[in-house]
């Protein structure tokens, strides 16, 4: 296939198996890409806090802000692209950019948030379904047991052909967008052209509140986009679809965002959208679709709600089986986990790993006691995004270093708008810390950002020592690694 034309035949040696199979085109990897954003999990669980924490009414203008930081963003990483030639995504450019000893360390950061982003939402997912179940049939299930269930169909589709994922995602995506889509239409028969207030793009509205915040939660509901070049050697005609994947799901992502979110301002109102997101942190979506699609609308969309953070789970899954997969293949970790399937072309054995994995860490949570929302969801969710934040920014300064004595490269591209999408990226994450034990919530919420926090910043360092002591003890394959990128 083209994709594997591009490897080096050196690469190929490195675990001694066959590469990823699939012939994954543009609009199958951006259905994967934006069902890793989960667009009516952000509608329901996001915007909440947006508003609430946030400036408000301006949430569509947060929105916006956080589309144009990402679009900068995605410029420098499409035009780095290119060089890139395997699964490793945000690992491998840094690496390209600023060495193998960094790039380690961002690999394990970037493999440690995704995870605990995983195992946050399989334990939410385990907590909502019961929920479902029990207000639908009055049958209480717990929690932990659908968790589990959750965790074992996810490993399976994820041990099968990619093919078959992106079908499940697919259809997923289409029916959550569908039903955002249908009340975002109704709010505009329903108040007209006339009645599109601007007034949330205005200068008063947007510096009211802490528009900070809201930019930052904005910002996370964009995490996952760079499954474009996780699927690198899955996709048909690589150095056409990623770059074309990219653009495509951010600017789709982006735009729904923003209108999606101004129509919910103003279906409840600019002046009463804030007070409502406070007193409904947890169902303002789920108010705002029963009053234009009425209790059968609520039902469904309880439904697809399900679905949506099961589309989310799959793809993370599948985000961190091919991150363990390139590090295996390149003796970070154990080779094992670059086999893969002689039929289904899939990396099985990191699925497999994977899988069990999830499963030891939230049987130890099982044991602790911990609530699966307010505990395991929003310290694993948290931890995850400041993770994923810090390794974007790591991306952007990558690129810049990567290009910088490069004359033929364009300037815009490759360091105007880079420059732009750190900056941006940095001021989230400074955010995202000042008001970490904010976001954590709970009496001990200074306790456990100070160990969020410190376990971030092992997960990184980790990284660094096992790269140093590759280099130093083990200098064959601390080489391989810049096949890597």
């Amino acid at each position: 296939m083209s994709n594997t034309s591009t490897l080096s035949a050196s690469e190929s040696k490195v675990s001694g198996k066959s590469k990823l199979r699939g012939s994954l085109g543009v609009s199958s990897i951006v259905l994967m890409v934006v069902a890793t954003a989960a667009p009516l999990t952000v509608m329901v669980a996001n915007t909440p806090l947006i508003i609430s924490m946030g400036n408000g009414a301006a949430a569509p203008f947060d929105a916006l802000v956080a589309t144009a930081i990402m679009l900068l963003f995605t410029i420098g990483f499409v035009s780095m692209s290119s060089h890139i030639t395997n699964a490793g995504a945000f690992y491998a450019y840094i690496q390209k950019g600023m060495g193998r000893i960094v790039g380690l360390g961002s690999a394990t950061l970037a493999l440690l948030s995704y995870f605990l982003i995983l195992v946050a939402i399989e334990a939410y997912m385990g907590f909502a379904i019961g929920e479902l179940v029990k207000n639908q049939t009055g049958i209480s299930i717990p929690w932990q047991a659908i968790s589990v269930a959750v965790v074992v169909i996810v490993g399976i589709l994820g041990y099968r052909d990619i093919e078959l994922s992106s079908k499940f995602l697919g259809l997923a995506l289409i029916l959550e967008i569908l039903i955002v889509l249908a009340v975002n239409a109704l709010i505009f028969f329903d108040h007209g052209v006339a009645g599109m207030d601007v007034t949330p793009f205005t200068l008063p509205v947007i510096t009211s509140g802490s528009p900070g915040l809201g930019i930052m939660f904005a910002i996370y509901c964009f995490i996952g986009f760079e499954a474009t070049v996780v699927y690198r050697e899955e996709a048909r005609d690589p150095e056409r679809t990623i770059p074309r994947a990219t653009y495509a799901a951010v600017l789709i992502v982006g735009a729904f965002y923003v209108l999606s979110m101004w129509f919910e301002v103003i279906g409840f109102g600019v002046d009463n959208v804030a007070k409502v997101a406070a007193e409904h942190p947890a169902d303002l979506y789920l108010i705002l679709t029963q009053q234009y699609l009425g209790k059968v609308g609520y039902d469904v969309i309880q439904v697809l709600l399900v679905t949506s953070l099961f589309a989310c789970v799959l793809s993370v899954h599948n985000i961190v089986v091919r991150y363990q997969y390139v590090l295996g293949r390149f003796g970070v970790f154990h080779k094992c986990l670059s086999i893969v399937h002689e039929e289904h072309g899939s990396p099985h054995v990191s699925s497999i790993v994977q899988t069990i994995t999830s499963l030891a860490l939230l049987f130890v949570l099982f044991v602790i006691g911990l609530d699966p929302v307010t505990q395991i969801y929003a310290w694993g969710a948290t931890a995850g995004t400041l993770g994923y934040m810090a390794i974007l920014s790591l991306t952007c300064a990558s690129v810049i270093a990567f290009f910088w004595g490069s004359k033929s490269a364009r300037m815009w591209n490759t360091k105007i708008a880079p420059l732009g999408g750190l900056v941006g990226l940095l001021f989230c994450l400074w955010i995202a810390i000042s008001n970490l034990p904010s976001l954590i919530g709970g009496d001990a919420a200074s306790a456990i950002a100070i160990y969020i926090s410190a376990v971030m910043s092992i997960a990184f360092l980790v990284g660094i020592v096992v790269a140093m002591t590759m280099k130093t003890k083990f200098p064959s394959r601390y080489e391989k690694l810049r096949e890597l990128a």
